[in-house]
């Protein structure tokens, strides 16, 4: 895989109590481990916004994507899109949404097109984080998550895939990102120790989830900026353990290059 772009490596959650405790000092730590950005920065937009951005960059981190529910979405976008420019960044993400029917995701397919066809003027990417039940829950055979794809313009939705819960769904990560190829903005990098329930999250490289044919992936489709370390909730390691621990296992089994 010599020669593709690597994804930037990111981070989100996981220091939350830290960060309320002590931002920047929390943010020179998550830097000086490795990570080149965070999602999540609403903490940023609290005091002097540009001087706090820049106080981000001066430690060598970005911020990969703003956060906008469906409802802000639909009656707060041009907020949205000042605060996404203030941030200095160029994703704006949707985390969740229901798929109780075919009928409920045209219909959010409708607000994806919308907004995302604003944001894209605006210089932004729409994206969609998946849970699980994007691929437990299909309509004749399609997995909820592909009828979202296939009825939105792939101008104006692109597609934050976490690895983790696509494992929980029952589906096969590579796969999932190599079948959206060119509508992938960024993964999610995390692992879990079982698939039998939800909730036995682990750091990254300590678990079942194939956190090498994944990032394989995302270099090999091309157009994948970030990929984010996430854990759900803390196991044995403590946050910042957690952190460093992940980072340090993508290190060591060569998954920060494209190789």
């Amino acid at each position: 895989m010599s020669g593709m772009s690597r994804p930037k490596l990111g981070l989100i959650g996981l220091t939350h109590e830290e960060a309320k405790q002590d931002f920047w000092g929390t943010m020179r730590r998550v830097a000086e481990i490795g990570y080149e950005g965070i999602e999540g920065a609403n903490a940023l937009l609290q005091g002097d916004v540009k001087e706090n951005v820049r106080r981000l960059h001066e430690l060598g981190l970005h911020v990969a994507t703003h956060s906008a529910s469906l409802d802000r979405l639909r009656y707060e976008l041009d907020k949205v899109i000042a605060e996404a420019h203030s941030l200095e960044t160029s994703h704006v993400t949707v985390w969740w949404a229901a798929c109780n029917s075919r009928d409920d995701l045209l219909r959010d397919a409708e607000l994806y097109n919308a907004a995302g066809a604003k944001l894209a003027a605006e210089g932004l990417k729409l994206c969609y984080h998946n849970h699980d039940h994007e691929f437990k829950t299909t309509f004749n055979g399609l997995y909820a998550l592909d009828i979202v794809a296939e009825h939105t313009d792939p101008d104006a939705l692109y597609f934050r895939l976490d690895i983790a819960w696509i494992t929980l769904g029952g589906a096969d990560p590579a796969h999932i990102l190599h079948k959206m190829a060119g509508r992938v903005a960024a993964i999610h990098i995390k692992d879990v120790y079982g698939t039998d329930e939800v909730g036995k999250w682990t750091a990254v490289g300590t678990g079942v989830v194939k956190i090498r044919e994944s990032i394989q992936a995302a270099c090999q489709i091309g157009g994948v900026e970030w990929m984010t370390v996430e854990q759900d909730r803390l196991r044995n390691l403590s946050a910042l353990e957690t952190v460093l621990a992940s980072y340090l296992n993508l290190k060591e089994q060569g998954l920060l290059s494209c190789i």
